[in-house]
């Protein structure tokens, strides 16, 4: 009977548990993942709700601006009228204000549509490293098992060192 020389058991171990380490290691950084696409809609959504408030406050910025210049107007000093220039750079502010807060409205709205495209695209690339890490390096780390304990049960029997 010939004896098999078995000198890197410890290395092989050492690769079990660096696989396992990958395993744990890989399935956070997916966990972590999916936990950032959660915050990423909830924040989209609190965005959302924060231009159309954004939105009201700018639309009662402009009646207020439109309704002071409108007064100004219709004020005179003697055959003249009274200077409006003031109350057309508000209104041009308050303008300006709201068209800002109805352009992020919308790009929030078009994020949050394209939104599940981007997370079902993450989930067609994650998914084969996910069932690779459930699945074959499970296969993988108890093989190694086996083999470790395998080769220890060996090594025991013929008196063998590692």
């Amino acid at each position: 009977m010939s004896t098999a020389q078995v000198y890197a058991l410890q290395r092989l171990a050492e690769f079990q548990a660096s696989v396992q380490t990958f395993t744990d290691k890989g399935k956070d950084a997916l966990s972590s993942n999916a936990m950032a696409i959660r915050r990423a809609q909830d924040w989209l959504q609190s965005q959302l709700e924060k231009w159309k408030s954004e939105i009201r406050h700018a639309e009662e910025e402009v009646i207020a601006a439109k309704n002071e210049l409108a007064r100004r107007r219709m004020m005179r000093i003697g055959d003249n009228r009274v200077d409006t220039t003031e109350q057309e750079k508000v209104l041009r502010r308050a303008q300006a204000k709201l068209a800002f807060a109805e352009e992020k409205r919308d790009n929030t709205k078009r994020w949050i549509r394209n939104f599940p495209d981007a997370v079902e695209e993450y989930d067609g690339q994650a998914r084969p490293f996910q069932d690779m890490l459930e699945h074959d390096v499970l296969k993988m780390v108890l093989f190694l098992q086996n083999k470790v304990a395998s080769l220890e049960a060996y090594q025991q029997g013929t008196g063998g060192a590692s």
